[in-house]
């Protein structure tokens, strides 16, 4: 075996080396978005907003924002219920930083998506909603919700 031939072989031992571990700190230090238990509320027929709730869940070990909303439901945007002196108002949210291995909980009288200028023939009992959500380093995640009612 030649002088040559085993430098070679150091070498490419070594590049394969640093690309197997530069990969695996990659994956790790990436955001891993997920979505548990999304639903909407089915609105009464005269009614022009209602809210969606559920979890969205970073699992990975990197921080991310969700910087937009989109759906073929209506207008949608993420609000947050602040009560003061005994008065509710909604807050539109323009981003939201979800931390590594934390969640965002959507729930009545907190965070939760507001849809507006709804579709008629997606809200009915049973029907589903496209939401489209953008993150900063997720990119686009498509989530199929269910629309049911309330009770």
């Amino acid at each position: 075996m030649s002088k040559l031939y085993l430098l070679k072989t150091i070498v490419a031992i070594l590049v394969l080396t640093l690309i197997i571990f530069s990969n695996n700190s990659y994956a790790q230090s990436h955001p891993n978005i997920e979505f548990e238990n999304f639903w909407i509320v089915l609105p009464p027929s005269v009614a022009r907003s209602t809210a969606g709730y559920g979890v969205i869940k970073n699992t990975g070990n990197a921080a991310d924002r969700l910087i937009g909303i989109k759906s073929n439901a209506g207008a949608v945007m993420l609000h947050k219920t602040n009560i003061s002196g005994g008065r509710a108002k909604m807050i539109h949210m323009e981003n939201m930083l979800i931390n590594a291995n934390s969640e965002l909980t959507l729930e009545p009288m907190s965070f939760h998506l507001m849809f507006m200028d709804l579709c008629p023939i997606i809200f009915i009992e049973g029907g589903r909603a496209t939401i489209t959500f953008e993150f900063e380093n997720s990119g686009l995640i498509e989530v199929e919700v269910p629309i049911k009612p309330s009770w």
